[in-house]
Parts: structure tokens; sequence; C-alpha cells
């Protein structure tokens, strides 16, 4: 029995990388359960033994390769008196940067999460984690509006959402461009900017200098 047990997750394992593998490189919608148990030298029925659907076989590879950053995020909502929200949405922001440049497990998860199609049967799950990820910062931006943190002429949903757009144009130009620039350190200093702009002035700009007041030039009569 321990040995079967042994041998069913193995099999699970090679579907998972077989799908991980076709998604990367086919798209998931134009990936079936067919050719997914081809290449994991498996039978259908040892897919449908494991997972219920496509939807289900990619929940599996994303919770192997689920960014760690989100975890932090949620223990700093978790820990309201904690560090200034803004400080660590920034620092997350840029450590997610500098994994998917450096981590192609993650980088292949970023494209399949985004290969996805409008209409196709994974749409509805993957439409929920992108919002609970915008619901992620979406909590720590009011929390820094709350706190006085968040720059008054911007919502806290704005700014989520702009940093969200942010972090993905960076990473889908980083890959157009044929990494030809470092995501780390030119998208992570775009990142540093763009949340320092989110943030309160630490006061009002001072007044310009007032200028002299005229004192005509005196002639020797």
């Amino acid at each position: 029995m321990r040995r079967s047990k042994a041998d069913a997750e193995q099999t699970r394992l090679k579907i998972i990388d077989a799908a991980e593998a076709l998604f990367c490189a086919r798209g998931i919608a134009q990936t079936t359960l067919e050719q997914i148990a081809r290449e994991a030298g498996a039978t259908r029925g040892a897919i449908y033994w494991h997972f219920k659907d496509k939807t289900d076989v990619l929940k599996a590879i994303y919770d192997r390769y689920k960014p760690p950053q989100l975890a932090r995020l949620e223990a700093a909502i978790n820990a309201p008196d904690g560090e200034d929200p803004l400080d660590i949405l920034e620092a997350t922001g840029v450590e997610f940067l500098a994994l998917i440049e450096t981590n192609e497990r993650q980088r292949r998860l970023h494209l399949i999460m985004l290969s996805g199609l409008p209409n196709d049967e994974t749409a509805p799950w993957r439409e929920t984690i992108n919002c609970e990820i915008q619901g992620l910062l979406r909590k720590l931006m009011l929390r820094a509006q709350e706190e006085g943190r968040l720059a008054p002429d911007i919502s806290a949903e704005e700014a989520a959402l702009s940093q969200m757009v942010l972090i993905n144009g960076l990473i889908g130009e980083w890959q157009r461009a044929g990494r030809s620039f470092s995501l780390s350190l030119m998208g992570g200093r775009m990142l540093q900017r763009f949340m320092a702009a989110l943030r309160t002035p630490l006061r009002a700009p001072l007044p310009a200098p007032l200028a002299a007041p005229f004192s005509p030039v005196q002639t020797a009569d």
C-alpha cells in the first residue's frame, strides 16, 4: 500500500510538471488534458484520478510556486501595528521583481497565469487570484491612507491598481525586450520612484524667496 501511494504521488507530480511545460509553451487555452497525459506518460484516467479539470491542474502549479511575497503581505495585514505599509509594499514589490529575474520557475508561473484567455475554463479562477492579490495591495494602501501616509489626491483603490499595472508592465516589457535591462535594478528603481510619489509630502513646499526691496542707486550730484 505504501508503495502504491508513492507511485500515485509520483504520477501526480509528473502530471503537474507536464502541464507546467505545456502551459508555458502553448498557453492554457491551447493545451488539452489529453496532451498533458501524453506528455506525462500517463493515462487520461490518471489525470482525472488526481485532478477534476484543467483549472485544478493550474491550481496545483500555482500552489507549488506561489510567490513568498504574498505571505508577507498577508502577515502585514494581520499585524496592523507593524511597519509602514508603504514600506512593505515597496520592499515586497522590489523583491518580487528580483525573484522573477532570477528564478525560472517564477517566470514560468507568471507567464502561465498571463497566458490564459478571457473565456477559457480557467478564467474565473485566475480572476479570483488576481482579485485576491489586488485586495492585499488595497488593504495595505487603505491602511496607509488611514495613517495619513498616502497622498490625499489618490485613493487606495487607484494606488493598488497602479502598483499592479506597473509591476506587470515592467515584467512584460522586460520579457518583450529580451531581458535587455535589469528587472531588479531598473525596475526596482522605477517602483521606488512610484512609491515615493504616493507618499504624503513630509512638509509643504517652501514659498519662493521674496524679491529684495527696490533701492534706487544713489548718484553723486
